[in-house]
């Protein structure tokens, strides 16, 4: 779960925290063993295919979970790459190295039991993009995949102060790629270690997945969520 505030507030509260600066993240495959608090580092050098949006969620060490969720992710990476060749799990911000709980800006996250995951895209010809549509100012976090006409707005009037967040524009160059998102979330509910993923109704609906009782709604104090997926673990 996520306030909203700008990727670059997040990540400079991060790089203040005790030790962040300190993580190595083009050392290999994440480490092995847990650290003091029991977390382990996911991947950061493009070794398997679970990949950072973008590097500085590694640099600032945001990218640390416990070894059950490691191990959820990387076996989720693995079978989408085996469905769609090419693609890869795209992680944004998790936990710090300490552990502590709650993790700015975030309302949880921080003992590594939260990760906060990509969508994926297309272009207009419905190409799969390789990326996002805009990974240097957001960091993953939005563009979002607003509700459609006809579709029922979760908070149609609005959120609360900073959780507030504007729709993409109509014209934007990028539309939701409904396949692999739906892949993804299927291989994540279907693990016995994830406890629950939260999403926007909107697109639980449209990928036809309403009603399942790990599927939740964050509510309308948090940011939205059709611009990623929060995962909780057990």
């Amino acid at each position: 779960m996520r306030r909203a505030a700008p990727i670059a507030v997040a990540l400079a509260l991060a790089a203040c925290q005790p030790g962040a600066e300190a993580v190595a993240w083009r050392g290999g495959p994440g480490s092995i063993a847990p650290n003091d608090a029991g977390l382990v580092s996911l991947p950061c050098d493009g070794s398997a295919p679970l990949k950072p949006v973008v590097d500085r969620y590694c640099r600032a060490g945001r990218h640390f979970v416990t070894p059950v969720a490691r191990d959820v992710l990387t076996s989720a990476a693995l079978r989408m790459a085996d469905r769609y060749p090419d693609a890869v799990v795209w992680f944004m911000d998790a936990s710090g190295p300490e552990g502590v709980k709650p993790f700015p800006p975030h309302l949880s996250h921080g003992d590594g039991r939260q990760i906060d995951l990509g969508l994926y895209y297309t272009d207009r010809q419905g190409a799969p993009l390789k990326g996002f549509p805009d990974t240097s100012r957001y960091g993953g976090y939005w563009p979002a995949e607003p509700a459609r006409l006809g579709e029922a707005l979760a908070c149609p009037g609005g959120r609360q102060g900073r959780a507030e967040k504007p729709d993409p524009p109509a014209d934007r160059p990028w539309r939701l790629d409904e396949a692999r998102t739906r892949a993804l979330i299927q291989i994540l509910i279907a693990d016995a270690r994830v406890r629950r993923i939260l999403i926007e109704p909107h697109l639980e609906r449209r990928l036809g997945l309403w009603g399942h009782p790990k599927l939740r709604f964050a509510g309308c104090r948090a940011a939205r969520h059709d611009d990623h997926i929060h995962v909780d673990f057990h």
